[in-house]
């Protein structure tokens, strides 16, 4: 009976070892290293209407930094179907690097992009990711809404 409860014993503890090691294995959220901060976000989204879709329109936080590329999310909703409310639901449009040719420029750090994929009688909400280099992303920027 001895062999058996100290048998029973170390199994005990080891499953309790193994299960705290598994469960407690490290710090689960950014991968980035201390010290390196992300990207500024983007802090004066515009939106208009244009005769083939909507314009973006935003300027680089940091103009001088690696900023490698952007990515443009939008939300769509029926306009008959508005609510407040409701939290918007996200979708990347377009993941564009900052010396691609879709991208206009005015001046060093301002760019503008236009969405051609719209339809009438919706709402789209949209907002902007920086990523640089070693691809760490910035936040969300604020959201800006037009009405088509």
């Amino acid at each position: 009976m001895t062999k058996f409860f100290r048998l029973l014993i170390t199994l005990l503890c080891s499953v309790l070892v193994l299960g705290g090691v598994l469960y407690g294995c490290g710090k689960k959220g950014d991968p980035r290293p201390s010290g390196i901060a992300p990207p500024k976000a983007v802090s004066d989204l515009k939106v208009s209407l244009a005769d083939y879709g909507v314009v973006l329109r935003w300027s680089i936080p940091d103009a001088k930094g690696d900023i490698q590329k952007f990515k443009i999310q939008r939300s769509e909703m029926e306009a008959e179907m508005s609510c407040p409310d409701c939290p918007n639901e996200y979708s990347k449009i377009a993941d564009i690097a900052l010396n691609d040719p879709s991208l206009s420029r005015a001046g060093s750090n301002v760019v503008s992009y236009l969405d051609s994929r719209v339809k009438a009688g919706f709402i789209y909400t949209y907002r902007i990711i920086i990523c640089d280099i070693m691809d760490y992303c910035s936040e969300p920027s604020h959201s800006a809404v037009v009405k088509i």
